[in-house]
């Protein structure tokens, strides 16, 4: 079997994570601007920036933003594009050992990031971050049944062969049936109301940007580069040779939102 995940992996792939990484869907945007009460001059926290496929929404909206990043080479990507926007910065550390300032913010926005940090600081740390009545919204993604017919099937072989699972048969869960994250948080003290909404939006890919996009996955980055090399070049032959070129996966996009 392939290494452990790491979150510190994905800096490695930081060129390959701005380039591929798609946007957040519409609605999804749309949906944590509005939960976060976004407007001019609104004090957010992002955890887990990455590239700033979510600040930059952030920062149009008008928020006064500081992004927090682990990773040096992702802050530099989400720097660039947030250039435009005064009220927008990057600092590069872990949000655990990252100092809270003396004024809260107004929101706490965290996507596709917070299952990485440390269970035992994470709700706490954004409750002290926040001031009372301030929101903390989480988005996460789940990759679940549905995309082209077969394809996720035909993968499981060469997920197999290169030790990134051992499991032949393995399935993804029905939309619905995708897990309810940080169930937790109904009884963490600092926090209250909790709302969950789900998503559920095919992404469509051609085999440059699926293959980069597998370069951007912490399972994938847990290879060495000669195995990760011969693991995608079988799913670009796959894909080109079976589908043709274009392929779609399903996701189901969860956003939680909740106030301290």
């Amino acid at each position: 079997m392939a290494g452990e995940r790491r979150r510190e992996s994905f800096d490695s792939a930081a060129a390959d994570y701005g380039r591929y990484r798609t946007p957040y869907p519409g609605e999804v945007v749309a949906t944590v601007l509005h939960n976060s009460g976004m407007g001019t001059g609104t004090r957010v926290l992002e955890i887990g920036c990455g590239t700033g496929q979510m600040s930059v929404p952030l920062a149009r909206a008008g928020a006064s933003l500081v992004a927090v990043e682990l990773g040096a080479g992702l802050a530099a990507i989400a720097r660039a594009a947030l250039a435009p926007y005064p009220g927008a910065r990057v600092e590069v550390s872990a949000f655990e050992d990252w100092p809270l300032p003396d004024v809260p913010f107004d929101a706490v926005v965290s996507a596709s990031a917070f299952h990485w940090l440390d269970p035992q600081v994470r709700f706490g740390k954004c409750a002290q971050a926040l001031r009372p009545g301030g929101s903390l919204t989480i988005v996460s993604a789940h990759h679940v049944r549905g995309g082209t017919p077969g394809f996720f099937e035909d993968t499981q072989p060469h997920y197999l062969k290169w030790g990134l699972s051992d499991d032949l048969f393995f399935q993804l869960p029905a939309p619905a049936d995708a897990p309810v994250m940080y169930p937790e948080l109904d009884a963490e003290p600092g926090f209250r109301s909790v709302r969950r909404q789900r998503f559920e939006i095919p992404r469509q890919h051609t085999t440059e940007p699926y293959v980069g996009w597998l370069r951007t996955d912490s399972l994938i980055l847990s290879l060495d580069e000669r195995t990760r090399a011969r693991f995608l070049n079988d799913i670009a032959v796959l894909i080109d040779g079976k589908y043709g070129g274009p392929v779609a996966r399903n996701f189901a996009h969860d956003v939680l939102t909740t106030s301290s």
